[in-house]
Parts: C-alpha cells; sequence; structure tokens
C-alpha cells in the first residue's frame, strides 16, 4: 500500500474543496445525517437519516452493508469508508429531486480539520456535489482554545486560517468538532451545526443516524 499515492490523492481531492456556501442557510429544507459501524468481518454498515430543517423531523432513512477491501488507517478513513456512505446517501437523495439542492450532509467524521484538508464529510461532498459538514469528537488537526460554557464555540486554526470550531453542545459534555467538508463555509456550518442541536452532543442528524447503525449491528451480530 503507497501512504505516499493516497496522500496524493488527498491532496488532489483537497485541491477541489470550496469554502463557500452553495446554498443559504434560510434555503436549507433538508438535512442528513451519516454514521457508519463495523461488524468483525470486515463488513462496514453506513446508516442515513434524513431529517427535515429546521425542525429536525425524521422523513426518511437509509442503513447499507458492504464489505471494506481497505484497512484502518488514521487519517486515510476516506479509503475505507468513502464510498460506502456515498451510496448509502445516494439511496435518499435520488427520491429528493430538486430538493437535493436545498440539502446538507452531517457526517460523523472529518471534513478539512485534517492533516491534509480533505477527511471524509469532504470526501461525500465531492463525491455528491452536495455541501457537507464533518463533526468528530476529538480534534483530528488544528489549533483551539477549548470552550468552557455551554453553547460557547471557539475557532480551530491552521495557522491563521478558521478552518472549523470547537463547541461545548451541552453543559456535561466535551466539545464536538465542526469543520465544512465542502460547499458550505465553516462559519456556516458552526450555524447549522448550533440549529440541529437538541438537549444532546450530537446534532440530531448524526445522532440518529448512529441510533441507525447501532440498532442494525446488534440485529445483525
Amino acid at each position: 500500500m503507497d501512504l505516499e499515492e493516497l496522500k496524493r490523492i488527498q491532496m488532489e481531492l483537497a485541491g477541489k474543496i470550496v469554502l463557500r456556501d452553495l446554498v443559504n442557510i434560510k434555503d436549507v429544507k433538508y438535512v442528513i445525517g451519516v454514521d457508519q459501524s463495523f461488524l468483525p468481518d470486515e463488513r462496514v454498515i453506513s446508516a442515513c437519516a434524513l431529517l427535515t430543517f429546521p425542525s429536525l423531523d425524521l422523513v426518511k432513512s437509509s442503513v447499507r452493508v458492504e464489505k471494506v477491501n481497505f484497512p484502518y488507517i488514521p487519517t486515510f478513513l476516506m479509503f475505507r469508508e468513502g464510498d460506502p456512505a456515498v451510496n448509502a446517501v445516494r439511496d435518499i437523495v435520488n427520491d429528493l429531486g430538486e430538493d437535493k439542492n436545498r440539502t446538507i450532509i452531517v457526517v460523523d467524521g472529518s471534513g478539512i480539520a485534517h492533516p491534509r484538508r480533505c477527511g471524509l464529510a469532504s470526501y461525500i461532498a465531492i463525491k455528491l456535489g452536495m455541501p457537507s459538514i464533518g463533526i468528530t469528537k476529538r480534534k483530528l488537526y488544528g489549533k483551539v482554545a477549548e470552550p468552557e460554557r455551554e453553547m460557547q464555540s471557539m475557532p480551530i486554526y491552521d495557522g491563521n486560517e478558521i478552518i472549523g470550531y470547537a463547541l461545548k453542545s451541552c453543559k456535561r459534555c466535551k466539545p464536538i468538532y465542526i469543520s465544512p467538508g465542502s460547499y458550505i463555509s465553516p462559519q456556516t456550518a458552526l450555524e447549522l451545526i448550533k440549529k440541529c442541536l437538541r438537549k444532546y452532543k450530537l446534532p440530531e442528524p448524526v445522532r440518529i443516524a448512529h441510533n441507525l447503525a447501532t440498532k442494525a449491528k446488534l440485529e445483525m451480530r
């Protein structure tokens, strides 16, 4: 496995990332949450949840199970999880018609807060041509002063550039880390995630997708 070649591919994809809003947040109609879980036999469960925005009512969900042929290597997860996640999202967006253009994807994974500025959320955005936001529970990349108060956010920096935000999403939880995948600005990504919170650490799209993936894993085991 040539990791240098994989780094080159990531950096090439990073060059396609656009940090401008493809859709105005006032025009967003749906959000899609994406989360994944692995079975012991190297199959991945990719779960998606389609929610109305800003009311966050669950409209539709999709769960797919696929074999993966790439090992777990930190910062290279897009090569392991990317295509299965894209396939699961397609199951939902294929039925949206023009509303696809008013939909934002929220991914359990990094966006541009990544050593090569191209995490799983960025991969999904580029492959589908849709705005995406990455959410992680731990900081993968960048410098940030951790927020201490509930709903306080602090910018994540790569040098002098803001590449995302740390957000203390609930009173007794550690921060989550938000970064745009593509086709959305860091500031709008933060604003949308704040509107997707409902008393839990994770925003509703990702939380519901996580529950779907966990349920499927328990049933399949």
